[in-house]
């Protein structure tokens, strides 16, 4: 059997790590849910996924025939392999270095990383491929067109003219943090009006063009220089302020509970038209350009939900594959499936992927060992998934810990925290009480059928990431995951994928009628999303849950007891 392994993350974020073997994904985690450091930010090791990837296996690193990293160390110039010792060491650990740990990695461009995540997991074999992120490797957007032979770019758009930067600076702009909150914005838009005119960004009828030269930092001169040290991106960030208060929006202090009207939400607005506007005019320029109706889609900006449900909704595209580790973790995957394939090992097309559930998954014996450990009360009740979906139907909030993690950002049923959809006054709850956030960020719909709650109940549905119009009915019954836009972000479960969550959607209909729950990611502020037992129990006293729901085990903290 032949192993490769990809790694991502090698700019200081998102570090990640795949096992695939015979072309078939074994294992992914990000290293976030190992360090419980968010993002993983200022390191770039991927040492316990690593390790965690080849221990799944049952495998160690004598038995990795090749190993890839979504980086090229050297742009821009081309780089074949890694060899320094120094930096491989600190990818993959000193010890897996010195314990039989590869001496060279093959290098994977970042973007040919994140359009083969996009591409190989889609299942078709002709695909028009949109990278668009912040930058990797010099480009911010990029064009590919996915065959049998492979990936073939066919357009590259350089780090000056970037879509993720220009959003990240809207979002630290309107109050909202730094680049790791981005998705707030995208909530925020919903609640203002497109009004502002951003001048320096336009689609044009090939893409789009950025153009900030009337605040001084003028596209065609070669910022080649200071990409690498940051300089360059700092300068941006500075620019894109000055850019957004002479277009009338003041700076905004950090937002708070409210802060769901006015003039940050006007930008937010403003900047997720043009957003979506650009993209769809890259996405557009793709499919003319590589004769394909399937598009693909990977990188930072493909998380945009807002902007892949009008991309699902567009005639000229017959399907719409998202990547769910979209962002940089996800080149993980793509570095080791591109490998594959250039060694002959990925048989085209692959399994179209149905679902995100790549990563640990822990036996009752860990469980009951993290039970005793903060010495919990704990039941085993003979149907776990009806009990739980009784405490549903009673209006409590548990968090729910089942399975294999999920890759990538967005919580789908295996580590979530989970509620009755029927009010808003549990998602405010949720917001303001335990996750403590704004009161506008809307929560998503895990569902059993998709026809009464959208208006497109077949579009794709399987991973929270594509916004579907919601139905008259699911404005009227399930209130709490439906947002200002009158949109919703449905994930479909499947009993083949997820029995125990699909008997839980069953179960609370039975219960109730209704056959969805509210789903929003089991964290506590500012940390990753719970991996392990012990995380749940930790952060589940911490956000102050109702209940949790570990593989078969049901605890209730003694102070919950009566809610």
């Amino acid at each position: 059997m032949g192993f490769v392994l990809g790694l991502g993350g090698p700019y200081h974020h998102d570090a990640s790590a795949c096992l695939v073997a015979d072309g078939h994904v074994i294992a992914f985690a990000e290293e976030e849910r190992f360090s419980r450091i968010k993002h993983h930010r200022h390191s770039r090791s991927a040492a316990a996924a690593a390790a965690w990837c080849l221990h799944q296996a049952g495998i160690g690193w004598s038995d990795i025939d090749e190993v890839a990293v979504a980086w090229n160390p050297h742009w821009p110039n081309r780089c074949e392999y890694l060899t320094d010792e120094d930096v491989i060491a600190e990818l993959i650990g000193p010890h897996a270095h010195h314990a039989g740990g590869p001496r060279q990695l093959t290098v994977i461009g970042h973007h040919r990383a994140h359009a083969a995540s996009a591409f190989y997991p889609a299942g078709v074999t002709d695909a028009a491929v949109v990278v668009a992120d912040g930058s990797g490797d010099g480009v911010a957007t990029s064009i590919h067109h996915g065959t049998r032979t492979g990936l073939h770019t066919v357009h590259e758009i350089p780090f000056t003219q970037s879509l993720g930067w220009f959003y990240q600076a809207a979002t630290t702009h309107a109050g909202l943090g730094d680049w790791t909150n981005a998705g707030k914005l995208m909530g925020l838009a919903a609640y203002g009006r497109p009004a502002i005119d951003l001048d320096f960004l336009r689609p044009t009828r090939g893409g789009y063009h950025l153009d900030l030269t009337g605040y001084g930092l003028a596209p065609s001169i070669d910022q080649t220089a200071r990409y690498s040290d940051f300089s360059y991106y700092r300068n941006l960030h500075r620019t894109y302020s000055k850019a957004f208060t002479d277009a009338g929006v003041p700076a905004q202090p950090s937002a708070g509970y409210d802060t769901h009207r006015g003039i940050a939400a006007d930008l937010a607005a403003s900047v997720q038209l043009l957003l979506q506007q650009c993209l769809i005019s890259v996405v557009t320029t793709a499919v003319k350009e590589t004769g394909a109706s399937a598009v693909c889609l990977a990188g930072g900006v493909a998380l945009n939900c807002t902007t892949n449900g009008i991309l699902a909704r567009t005639p000229e595209i017959t399907s719409l594959f998202v990547q769910p580790a979209a962002g940089d973790a996800g080149c993980a995957l793509g570095a080791a499936l591109e490998l594959a394939h250039r060694r002959g090992e990925y048989t085209m097309p692959g399994p179209h992927q149905t679902h995100a559930l790549l990563g640990p998954a822990y036996d009752n014996h860990a469980i009951e060992t993290a039970l005793h450990a903060v010495g919990a009360n704990y039941t085993t009740p003979p149907d776990i998934a009806a009990a739980a979906a009784r405490l549903l139907a009673d209006g409590r909030v548990i968090g729910w810990h089942q399975g294999r993690a999920e890759a990538g950002p967005r919580a789908l049923g295996a580590r979530s925290i989970l509620a009755d959809p029927r009010t808003t006054a549990l998602r405010d709850r949720i917001n303001r009480d335990i996750k403590r956030r704004e009161l506008w960020r809307p929560l998503a719909p895990s569902m059993l059928d998709l026809a009464p709650w959208t208006t497109t109940p077949d579009g794709p549905a399987e991973f929270m990431i594509v916004a579907h119009d919601a139905t008259p009915q699911a404005q009227q019954h399930i209130p709490g995951v439906v947002h200002a836009d009158g949109t919703l972000r449905p994930q479909r479960v499947t009993p083949d994928n997820q029995p125990t969550y699909a008997r839980l959607l069953h179960a609370f209909e039975a219960e109730t009628g209704i056959g969805v729950v509210l789903n929003t990611s089991f964290n506590v502020p500012g940390e990753p999303i719970v991996e392990s037992p012990a995380d749940a129990l930790r952060s589940g006293a911490r956000l102050g849950l109702d209940a949790l729901v570990i593989g078969d085990y049901l605890t209730i903290p003694p102070q919950n007891t009566t809610r």
